[in-house]
This record gives C-alpha cells, sequence and structure tokens, in this order.
C-alpha cells in the first residue's frame, strides 16, 4: 500500500510540477512576447515611418520623373507647334511703297478671288490668256513691293515648245520668279504640279486655280500617276512649260536636296525635253535675316532632248538633271548677271534680233532741249 501511495503521490506531483513550469514558462513567453511584440511595434514604428518616408521620396521621384517625361513628350509637341507657325512664311513688304500701293494689292486679291469662282461657277468666263496675263502682272506688283529682283541666265535653253522644267525648291517664292520671267513671246506659259494644301490656302489658291495647275497628294501613290497623265496632256496637247519640284519638298537653303526617283517620269511619258532650272538666293526671302534688296538668280541649263532620255531609267534621268542643277549652282552663285525680269518682259519677236544680253538697247536719239536763254533770242 505504502508503494502504492507512494506511486500515486509520484504522479499527483508531477502534473502538479508540469503545470508550475508550464504556468512559469508561459509567463515568461509572454513577457518575453509582450516585450518582444512591444519590441517590434517600436522597430515596426520606426521601420514604418522609414518606410513611409522612402516611399515618400520614392513616389516624390516617380513624379518628378513623370513630370519630366510628360514636359519632353509635350516639348516637341509645342516645337513642332512653333514649326508649324514658322512654316507660315509670310512676306515681308517695303513700307513705304505699301503707302501708296495698298489700294492696288488690295484690288489684285480680291479680283483674282473673284475670277477664280466665277471660272469655278461658269468655267471659261475668263479666257485663258487674261488668267495668265492677270498672274504675270500679280507677280510684278509683288517683286516691286517686295524689293526683289530675278535675274536669269540662258533664258535661250527654255524653248518654245511642250517642255518640262525641273528646278531645285528653296522656298514658295520659287513659282512666282518663274512666272514672272515667262515672256508669252519666246516662250509657252506655265503650268505647275503642285502640293494639294496649296489650294486650301486662302491666299495662294486665288492665284493657283487662274493657271493650268495640277493638284499632288503627297500622301497617295495614286495621286502621282493621275497628276502625270495630266501633265502629259497639258505638255502635248496644249504645249504647256510644265514646271515640276523634283525635291517635293523646300530645302530653306542653298544646297540642293535628292531629287525623287519618278519624279521626270513626265518626260518619259509625253517625250519632251528636260531643261534643268537653277534657283539661288529665294530662301532669302522668307528668312529671319532678310537683307532689304533681294537678287534671285535663275538659270535655265542646256535641255535634255526626248532621244537621249528616252533609253534611260528616270532614275538616271533624275540624277544627270540634279548634277546639272549642282554645276550650275557652283558657277553662277558668285557671278552677275545682265539679264532682268522687266528687261525681259520687254523683248517681242519683232526687235528680238535686236536685243543684246548686255541689256543694253540701241541708243535712243537724244532730243535737244531748250533752255531759257533761247527764248529771248531774237530770230532775224
Amino acid at each position: 500500500m505504502t508503494k502504492e501511495k507512494e506511486i500515486i503521490k509520484t504522479e499527483t506531483k508531477k502534473p502538479v510540477a508540469k503545470k508550475s513550469t508550464s504556468t512559469n514558462k508561459t509567463t515568461t513567453a509572454k513577457k518575453t512576447t509582450a516585450k518582444k511584440t512591444t519590441a517590434k511595434k517600436t522597430t515596426a514604428k520606426k521601420t514604418n515611418v522609414k518606410k513611409v518616408e522612402v516611399k515618400e521620396n520614392k513616389t516624390k521621384a516617380v513624379e518628378t520623373v513623370q513630370v519630366f517625361e510628360t514636359k519632353t513628350s509635350q516639348e516637341p509637341k509645342v516645337k513642332k507647334e512653333k514649326n508649324s507657325k514658322k512654316k507660315k512664311e509670310k512676306l515681308k513688304l517695303n513700307f513705304w511703297k505699301m503707302t501708296y500701293m495698298w489700294f492696288p494689292m488690295w484690288n489684285m486679291m480680291r479680283k483674282a478671288k473673284k475670277i477664280s469662282k466665277k471660272n469655278i461657277k461658269s468655267p471659261g468666263y475668263f479666257s485663258e490668256e487674261y488668267c495668265y496675263n492677270f498672274v504675270k502682272k500679280a507677280a510684278k506688283r509683288i517683286l516691286y513691293v517686295s524689293d526683289i529682283t530675278v535675274k536669269c541666265e540662258g533664258i535661250e535653253n527654255w524653248l518654245d515648245r511642250g517642255v518640262i522644267l525641273a528646278p531645285n525648291h528653296q522656298s514658295n517664292f520659287d513659282p512666282v520668279a518663274l512666272v514672272a520671267l515667262n515672256n508669252f513671246y519666246l516662250q509657252q506659259p506655265l503650268a505647275f504640279i503642285a502640293k494639294k494644301e496649296l489650294w486650301e490656302d486662302k491666299k495662294f489658291g486665288r492665284f493657283v486655280r487662274l493657271m493650268d495647275c495640277i493638284p499632288l497628294d503627297r500622301k497617295n501613290p495614286r495621286s502621282a500617276l493621275e497628276a502625270f497623265k495630266e501633265g502629259k496632256e497639258l505638255v502635248v496637247d496644249f504645249r504647256r512649260s510644265l514646271a515640276i519640284f523634283p525635291e517635293g519638298t523646300r530645302s530653306h537653303s542653298q544646297e540642293v536636296g535628292e531629287f525623287q526617283p519618278a519624279a521626270l517620269k513626265v518626260a518619259q511619258m509625253a517625250n519632251a525635253p528636260v531643261v534643268p532650272v537653277t534657283i539661288i538666293n529665294s530662301y532669302q526671302v522668307f528668312s529671319k535675316n532678310r537683307p532689304k534688296h533681294i537678287e534671285i538668280k535663275v538659270v535655265f541649263g542646256k535641255p535634255i532632248m526626248p532621244l537621249k532620255h528616252i533609253s534611260l531609267k528616270t532614275e538616271d534621268l533624275t540624277k544627270n538633271t540634279r548634277k546639272v542643277v549642282i554645276e550650275n549652282m557652283e558657277k553662277w552663285a558668285d557671278k552677275e548677271m545682265l539679264l532682268d525680269h522687266k528687261i525681259i518682259n520687254k523683248i517681242n519677236l519683232k526687235n528680238r534680233e535686236d536685243f543684246k544680253k548686255t541689256g543694253k538697247t540701241k541708243a535712243k536719239k537724244a532730243k535737244d532741249k531748250k533752255k531759257i536763254k533761247d527764248i529771248f533770242k531774237v530770230v532775224d
């Protein structure tokens, strides 16, 4: 019995001891866990504060990067808008000349709009001769008011037949210079293959509709084929001098850009001669540092006859014309030219032989001027 009692006591003692140890352990563990949790909370707070600060810093950095990126993405748009505004080229006019020429210029713009509207409603209301002469007068007035003279060399290479002119393109003033040199007694009237946007322009659209101009959509390749077909009809049937700018866009400088390979396909379609034309100094018309008086030079190279370019590819033909244009640019950029657009327009077929390249007409006999003393002379 004593053994059993001892065993029972030991059995009863063991769980009691276990309970005490477990309770002690749990209390100590709770204390340690509480300390740890408090320490963790404090550290967590500190870490949270740090994390928040880091996150705030990160967010700030991200925001600054985003703002910078948005600015950089918006800056080219602003630049594009500014460039688009710059591309709207404005012609600088002489103030003193415009004081007495403002009414004729205003009347010219009004009349051009009236003629174009009437011809759209009823085609042929104004004849082609009348429209071409009107555009010619308008070009002369623009040159006078803007202090620009157009000089040329090799005008005899502009043949009196259906011809294709291939000039370089420096500015929107190039067609005005060519129209000013077009003498209807010596050459056929001018026609242009021009970009479609000119018809939407309020100022240029009036004059473009008065001439035989063909619109070209540069984004649509099919429109080029249609424009070439219309250009062929103008050259073959109506014997027009068709001007095509092979560069496609303005260079805004003295350098000659690359010619598009299929630009002179019309010449081979129409079996017409190609005249390389070099335009010099026309980019100065719309430049910021524009001189007061501008002298535009136009050089007409020797024509490439159809017998020579029929066997060539269109790419080779454009390369050859570009070479001639560059050669004439280097040759005549610093040389003086004597022929002026005023002198050329005075040439008729009758006095064509008497005309000399020096630009000097026949000396007129000087009339005897009467003096005041002659009045008091007594005639016997």
